[in-house]
């Protein structure tokens, strides 16, 4: 039994792609904590999409709230970090990154 190949459009789900578009809308000029309404007008979603998403990932740990906004959380931070090392390494050993 032979399967029909699938595209990668095939195996999309929209809410984790939401998701990652609301945790790139949380990248502002030096980080600052960004409202949900900046989130939303920069990520083109409902309100309700948004904040679920940031919901999500706050309890995931790659976003967290503060008075002014929301900001990347611990989870991201420790990610990004373990990247920098990563590319850091590579320099160091005369790769590319």
């Amino acid at each position: 039994m032979s399967r029909t190949p699938r595209s990668d459009d095939d195996y999309k789900i929209e809410s984790l792609l939401n998701g990652l578009r609301v945790l790139e809308a949380l990248e502002g000029a030096r980080f600052e904590p960004v409202s949900i309404r900046r989130i939303e007008q920069r990520t083109r979603l409902p309100y309700d999409t948004c904040m679920r998403s940031l919901r999500t990932l706050k309890i995931a740990g790659f976003a967290a709230q503060t008075p002014q906004g929301w900001t990347l959380g611990p989870k991201f931070l420790t990610l990004s970090d373990r990247f920098n090392e990563l590319c850091v390494e590579t320099l160091k050993a005369g790769g590319q990154v």
